[in-house]
């Protein structure tokens, strides 16, 4: 294998020379740098990878950790990760976690031991306090809310005024036998926590109708079969998605029952064509910001507003 040794032999040069214009070194002389650029081509030489990282401090890839992408707010929010990433040097490693707490540890690791500069975490299983401990071993940013949190950024979307609208006119419209869908029912998702607290400001004590493990058209469809045998009769069901809020639809339209109010989210081609009341959580956007508050010298807390999208605005 050919070293960089080998080259600055054939050209009669220092080895520092050649990882100057390896390293695109301004002060080489084009004369030299040609000499050397003619032996790279040579000798078929090619840099390792690995030695060039440790020698600049850094790997140029942030990873991402990502549970899954089976609902559109995951592959929203990468396509804005994407296109942010395009107008850096940076490369994005995408990390599946599926909620897996050792996987995410796993992740962390990575971190400690210098195989990537950065961590994006989109959702997380472990908790904020394990994520904080891995802190000084490069940035990690969060999206949701870190109240309390000094040494993590975050990028994250206020859903809580989103939800808080979408309820107060349910009650103004006395629909106040709501179910929720959720892909994890459960308080250690920040979706659940947010909306239910929107919930609980508008209905108070009553306890909302919840379903989890719902994320697509087809979890949609067959949620149905549960919405129709839920102890009390349901005037509004709030999807996870557009997608499925389709599936809904439809899951009611094939067993001839007449459909609930149907409310998506994530602002889908689909709920234009369907007429539907969504909830735009600005996922792309918040992908970008994502990558910018990766790249910022500076410890902050950012966000941005869902926004309810209703059918007479487009």
């Amino acid at each position: 294998m050919t070293s960089v040794s080998d080259i600055a032999k054939k050209v009669g040069v220092a080895k520092s020379t050649v990882s100057r214009v390896l390293n695109n070194h301004p002060h080489v002389s084009n004369k030299t740098r040609e000499k050397v650029m003619a032996a790279i081509a040579e000798l078929d030489y090619s840099p390792n990878q690995v030695a060039r990282d440790l020698s600049r401090g850094k790997t140029m890839k942030i990873g991402v950790v990502i549970p899954h992408t089976r609902h559109p707010y995951f592959t929203q929010l990468i396509n804005g990760l994407l296109d942010a990433a395009k107008e850096s040097h940076y490369q994005l490693v995408m990390m599946p976690s599926n909620y897996d707490h050792e996987l995410e540890i796993s992740y962390l690791e990575q971190l400690r031991h210098a195989a990537i500069d950065a961590l994006i975490f989109t959702s997380r299983e472990i908790s904020v306090d394990v994520i904080e401990g891995y802190a000084k071993y490069g940035r990690i940013v969060l999206l949701e809310d870190l109240k309390g949190h000094n040494l993590l950024s975050s990028a994250f979307v206020d859903r809580y005024w989103a939800y808080l609208g979408i309820f107060t006119q349910l009650k103004e419209q006395k629909l106040t036998n709501p179910a929720l869908l959720f892909t994890r029912n459960n308080p250690d998702s920040a979706t659940y926590r947010t909306a239910m607290a929107a919930y609980e400001a508008v209905f108070g004590e009553q306890e909302p109708l919840t379903f989890g493990g719902v994320n697509t058209y087809e979890d949609g469809y067959a949620v149905v079969e549960q919405l129709l045998v839920a102890p009390r009769k349901i005037d509004v069901v709030i999807a996870n998605s557009d997608n499925m809020a389709a599936g809904i639809l439809d899951g009611y339209q094939d067993k001839q029952v007449t459909a609930p109010l149907v409310i998506g989210q994530d602002r889908q081609l689909v709920s234009k064509h369907l007429g539907l009341i969504t909830i735009d959580h600005k996922s792309y956007q918040l992908g970008k910001l994502a990558f910018e508050q990766v790249l910022s010298e500076e410890v902050s807390q950012k966000w941005l507003k869902s926004e309810v999208i209703r059918p007479d605005k487009g």
